[in-house]
């Protein structure tokens, strides 16, 4: 596959997960939560850990998703197109103590893992559009 046009996305999402997400895991927000609503949290840590860790694995390499098979980033991105509430709707009713103020560390986390999200949306879209405009040009004037 081709390097992306748009490297400068690229590299600004790496620079966003070296700066912003690699840190602590918000265990104390999480716990927090855990304890306001016990039956619904329960099984918060491991399902952000999940979410924040698959993000995270195409955040970091970022630069070099190029260098990925196209069917492993087409699998991806519907993957990355969902919020953590849309991957996860049981914890949309913690949503309204999830804020700034109540939970710094997750509210932070969220915030980067939606930025970081979006933007390899956008990337991973280039990169299979770009794909496809290669394969139709390479079906329609094939190599003698």
């Amino acid at each position: 596959m081709e390097k992306c046009r748009d490297s400068g996305l690229a590299q600004e999402l790496e620079w966003l997960y070296r700066r912003e997400f690699i840190h602590k895991f918000p265990y104390q927000d999480c716990f927090k939560l855990q304890k306001l609503h016990p039956r619904i949290a329960h099984a918060l840590v491991p399902d952000l850990d999940v979410y924040f860790m698959f993000i995270a694995g195409y955040s970091s390499s970022a630069t070099r998703l190029h260098q990925r098979p196209r069917v492993e980033l087409r699998a991806a991105l519907p993957k990355l197109k969902r919020s953590f509430y849309e991957a996860c709707p049981k914890y949309k009713r913690l949503a309204k103590y999830i804020t700034d103020s109540n939970t710094p560390a997750l509210f932070h986390d969220l915030d980067v893992s939606d930025r970081l999200r979006l933007g390899l949306t956008t990337l991973i879209a280039e990169f299979i559009s770009d794909a496809r405009s290669i394969d139709e040009k390479f079906a329609e004037n094939p190599p003698r």
